[in-house]
């Protein structure tokens, strides 16, 4: 059956007489003007009492304190959620009870058709926001929970994500103008706890914001509630999700109690989401299930922590020739370890690092001198090296450290003064334990225990020599495949291009075999190949070997192809690496890795 109901284009609430306006007007602490006074009036006249204005010690206009506890009085009284916030629904049950002055025009209910009466018009809904594309017609509101990624806030965190709201709109855009938090029952959460609310949209810009304070939270049945308005956020129709995220202000500082404690921040029981559709109709979604429990922890200063590791700059085994000197025996500020120190949550100051090099296996003071620590070019620190091998780095740039800052690796490199260099290689090697490092926080705070991890120590083989062959990389090696599979043989080619310096004494270059290619799959070996070269076009006399006399240079470029190794486990995204090596093993060049397919099933298959 149709319904038509005849309706006047300005039309007459039956409101009792109170006041002389309809209350549409959502109101809040700090709100002001007439409709505040409106509401103060209504609220005295009818026994739920603000103080100050009735004793004459402030006037009508501002919605402070005790305005807010008698609204929330009064909501009490008639069965609405005690919040203190002057919304709709309070909004609604006065209009229902005073008279007020008439709108221009009635909604015409769904489900009816309107007919005016003559010399009027009526409306088919209340006024869409700004930035509706769909004016006139009702829409659907859903919100279900998002995903955030944090679980433990610190104290001084700013705008912290605490709770994600997917929202979707059907039928009609949605402009989103209102959510309403459920803060718990611990008034802790905003008097210990967090300074300020956020509402924010997708693109990161802060739809709304509330200080947390006595003013601003409500509590109600034993649990706090903000309100945040004032914003609004356009939901498309039939659109993929839209995002709102609420986030918050953790304090400053915190007391010891509160550290480590939980706080809950979920969506309020009754209608905690509103939107106005395209026919100026609110709509209301979500529930106090949306929610989520994040943890405080300390400040970040106070959870800093550094990870020591051998940085992957430090190339492969190297010959250093100590050649200077009285006795042509020594070398001054020679590379032994680039090591790298990451920060974590905070910029750590590096106050001093201890390092220990031996030669030959012995920490021998007669052979290594000084030490030197740089970042980069930049020298930092310098110290003797003792007996036993240890050099210490003490007050490192004075009382606030080296500084890493936070979430951020700093490579530092350790060069120390050979003496007594032998005929015979020897190793060279220098370590840096998590033991040997000393390191404060931003506040000013030591490092302890557990926030100094890792170690570092010379990688391959460091060798130095009175007099022998210096190898120096040219270009990047490569290596490439023709074919590759689980089932068919590959066949990979390796290119490595260096030059060698005879120091101190000629070098023979071997005519064949004199480089050895290894080849690994996933870090292990597989197996060796001679690599063939050319005659250097200079540098070298003879027909093979060929002989790089004392003083000179010549530049070779190696060359190696193999088919790959059969009954081999390779990963998925598997890598096969190859290196050159000198005939002694006196050096190691690595190639470009090449990830090789494998089936990541444990199966052994061939390359």
């Amino acid at each position: 059956m149709k319904k038509v109901i005849f309706v006047a284009g300005v039309a007459v609430l039956a409101l009792a007489a109170v006041t002389s306006a309809a209350f549409s007007t959502n109101l809040t602490v700090g709100s002001t003007g007439a409709d505040v006074s409106a509401l103060q009036t209504w609220l005295i006249t009818n026994g739920f009492h603000i103080a100050a204005i009735e004793s004459g010690a402030a006037s009508k206009g501002y919605f402070g304190s005790q305005t807010k506890m008698a609204l929330a009085a009064y909501q009490t009284s008639v069965g609405l959620p005690a919040y203190g916030f002057f919304g709709p629904l309070t909004q609604a049950k006065l209009n229902g009870g005073v008279v007020g002055t008439t709108p221009t025009s009635v909604a015409c209910p769904a489900g009816y058709t309107c007919t005016a009466i003559p010399g009027t018009t009526p409306t088919t809904g209340g006024t869409a926001p700004t930035g509706i594309t769909t004016p006139g017609l009702e829409g659907t509101l859903s919100v279900t929970q998002g995903a955030v990624s944090n679980s433990t806030l610190y104290v001084g965190d700013m705008k912290a994500p605490v709770l994600s709201l997917a929202l979707q709109a059907q039928t009609s855009d949605i402009a989103v103008q209102r959510v309403q938090l459920d803060l718990g029952s611990n008034s802790t959460i905003y008097t210990k706890k967090f300074s300020n609310v956020y509402v924010i949209g997708d693109n990161g810009q802060v739809l709304a914001s509330m200080p947390l304070n006595i003013n601003t939270v409500t509590k109600s049945n034993n649990e706090y509630y903000v309100t945040l308005t004032g914003f609004s956020y356009i939901i498309p129709k039939n659109s993929p999700n839209r995002y709102l995220t609420i986030a918050v202000d953790v304090m400053p500082s915190v007391d010891t109690v509160t550290y480590g404690s939980s706080a809950t921040i979920s969506l309020s029981s009754v209608q905690p989401v509103r939107g106005i559709d395209g026919a100026g109709i609110s709509q209301y979604a979500g529930d106090a299930s949306i929610a989520q429990t994040v943890t405080l922890n300390q400040s970040l200063a106070d959870s800093a922590d550094i990870k020591i590791s051998t940085d992957v700059s430090n190339s492969g085994s190297t010959a250093i020739i100590a050649n200077s000197g009285p006795n042509n025996d020594q070398a001054d500020k020679v590379t032994t370890l680039v090591f790298a120190v990451k920060a974590e949550k905070d910029n750590v100051g590096i106050t001093q690092v201890v390092a220990t090099t031996t030669v030959g296996g012995v920490a021998n003071n007669a052979s290594t001198t000084n030490a030197y620590l740089y970042d980069g070019s930049t020298l930092i620190a310098s110290a003797s090296i003792g007996s036993t091998g240890v050099a210490t780095f003490s007050n490192i740039n004075g009382s606030t450290g080296y500084v890493v800052p936070a979430n951020t690796t700093k490579a530092f490199t350790i060069k120390v003064d050979i003496r007594t260099a032998g005929v015979a290689p020897a190793n060279v090697v220098t370590t840096v334990t998590n033991l040997g490092v000393s390191a404060q926080n931003s506040q000013g705070s030591n490092l302890t225990g557990g926030q100094i991890t890792g170690s570092a120590v010379t990688p391959n083989s460091l060798a130095v020599q009175k007099a022998g062959p210096v190898f120096t990389l040219i270009g990047t090696p490569t290596v490439s495949k023709s074919v590759i599979g689980q089932t068919a043989s590959s066949t990979f080619a390796t290119a490595f291009t260096f030059s060698i310096a005879a120091q101190g004494t000629s070098v023979s270059i071997g005519s064949t075999g004199a480089f050895v290619v290894g080849v690994y799959v996933n870090g292990s070996s597989v197996g060796t190949i001679n690599a063939s070269y050319e005659k250097p076009v200079s540098g070298v006399t003879g027909s093979g070997p060929y002989v790089i006399a004392d003083g000179s240079t010549a530049t070779f470029t190696a060359r190696a192809s193999f088919v790959g190794p059969q009954g081999v486990y390779l990963p998925a995204g598997g890598i096969v690496t190859t290196r050159i090596e000198s005939v002694n093993g006196s050096y190691t060049y690595v190639s470009d890795s090449f990830r090789a397919a494998g089936d990541g099933a444990g199966n052994t298959i061939t390359l």
